[in-house]
């Protein structure tokens, strides 16, 4: 009988201040290759292609890579892309001013690898991010962004999206200021953001725990989750829904801000937890804050996901906020706010007495195939 490990979700949520580090001190070494192929290209439209994680990546890279690169940007679900989508539907774009990017994890998913291979053929640059550079994806691919690090054993993916979150927002900072499209200011802004993101994941780390730990007995009695975010933080939302539901199996709703409005609190109740993401400043994180006063009339467990530089400000944090480390750079932030949602998910599970390292319907893989070998 197999032991059950119900440590190694966390552990890996753990080695992901040390691989941010080390991606952080080698950064202009593996951002170059990306930069080169935006000078040499005039990018007029992204495609952000993946399932799951991969996907929720594009949705949180969208807004970025828009600013960045000045193209049309558009994620999509690879399953979508293979039997819909289309590089150019208008026709009037050459192959060399589209840009496929897929955020992978091992590299293996069918989708992303099928879409790489139709852009190779029909010459439209392909960029991933992957765990092996020689791998069949990384095959199909001008530029690869090689993650360091093993492969997960969890089957709640952590350490690898922060990673291709990290990495392709670094490349698109400093193609976009190579570009002229970020001036000297907002890119340096954007670079100390960035290099404070591993020290970030390490404080926000064991706040997180310790706030799951405080607050351990309501998240284990919520019938139900309801993630709330922002620009790019709903993608963390969707992400962190994900990470819920394959972690401590309760039903969770990612939605954003202003949706809100329109249906999906009609089955908000009183004994649910609503995570409210409150990130970078703006106009949106002030209706957040209209929203964290006014929900407690309808749910027991509001929380306001802020930071300690928000938290600076007198009346700007609510009873029982989670208050975690993070600059508020637009974008970046995105990484930093993922880190609570994992952590929360992780500990839910091994307090349930879930394994996330035994798969739930191994049976399906080999019907449907949903990946490539090397």
């Amino acid at each position: 009988m197999v032991e059950s490990d119900f440590s190694v979700a966390f552990s890996e949520i753990l080695e992901q201040p040390d691989l941010l580090a080390g991606l952080r001190d080698t950064r202009d070494t593996w951002t170059r290759p990306f930069v080169n192929l935006c000078r040499e290209h005039d990018f007029k439209r992204v495609l952000l292609v993946g399932n799951g994680s991969p996907y929720y990546a594009g949705r949180t890279l969208r807004y970025a890579t828009e600013g960045l690169l000045g193209a049309n940007v558009d994620p999509v679900m690879a399953g979508e892309f293979a039997f819909h989508g289309s590089f150019d539907c208008t026709g009037e774009l050459s192959p060399e001013e589209v840009l496929l990017v897929c955020p992978a994890e091992t590299g293996h998913s069918r989708g992303q690898v099928d879409a790489a291979r139709r852009a190779r053929h029909a010459g439209v640059s392909v960029v991933c991010t992957t765990l092996n550079p020689h791998g069949v994806l990384a095959r199909e691919c001008d530029v690869v962004l090689v993650k360091p690090g093993a492969s997960e054993r969890s089957i709640a993916a952590t350490k690898n999206q922060t990673m291709a979150l990290y990495m392709l927002l670094s490349c698109l900072v400093e193609a976009g200021h190579c570009l002229g499209r970020l001036g000297d200011g907002e890119y340096t802004r954007a670079l100390h953001a960035l290099d404070s993101v591993p020290d970030n994941v390490r404080e926000t780390i064991l706040i997180s725990r310790d706030w799951y730990l405080g607050n351990r007995e309501r998240l284990l009695a919520a019938p139900g989750f309801f993630l709330i975010g922002y620009g790019s933080n709903y993608g963390t939302c969707l992400e962190g829904a994900l990470k819920f539901l394959e972690c401590h199996e309760r039903p969770t709703q990612a939605v954003q801000l202003e949706e809100t409005l329109h249906g999906p609190l009609r089955s908000l109740h009183r004994g649910d937890v609503v995570l409210l993401l409150s990130a970078d400043a703006g106009p949106e994180r002030d209706r957040m804050a209209l929203l964290a006063r006014q929900l407690p009339r309808y749910c027991d467990n509001v929380i306001l996901v802020n930071s300690l530089i928000q938290a600076m400000t007198p009346g700007s944090s609510v009873d029982g906020s989670l208050t975690i480390a993070s600059s508020d750079e637009k974008d970046v932030c995105a990484i930093e706010y993922l880190v609570p949602l994992q952590v929360i998910a992780t500990m839910l599970a091994e307090d349930r007495g879930i394994d996330l390292t035994i798969p739930k319907l191994p049976e399906l893989d080999p019907i449907m195939i949903p990946a490539y070998e090397d």
